[in-house]
């Protein structure tokens, strides 16, 4: 299972923002993907800030099957 981590990029090096869990090894191999923190958050947008988790509680209630099959179905749709 992957983990999130914050770093920042400094002399040619990333490094981490916070502690790392302890599952990490000395000299351990990982693989890294890097998204621009400002670019990942660019789907809030198009948020509607005056919509309330609530409202969005009650619709989700009422929409037939999971919150899974509602996103495969609108995706098959496009």
């Amino acid at each position: 299972m992957g983990e999130q981590i914050e770093v920042v990029y400094e002399n040619g090096v990333l490094r981490p923002l916070g502690a790392l869990s302890g599952r990490f090894q000395e000299h351990q191999h990982l693989t890294v993907t890097v998204e621009d923190a400002d670019k990942s958050a660019s789907w809030l947008a198009d948020a509607d800030p005056t919509v309330s988790l609530e409202a969005v509680s009650r619709a989700l209630g009422k929409a037939p099957g999971t919150i899974a099959q509602l996103i495969h179905a609108e995706r098959e749709e496009r």
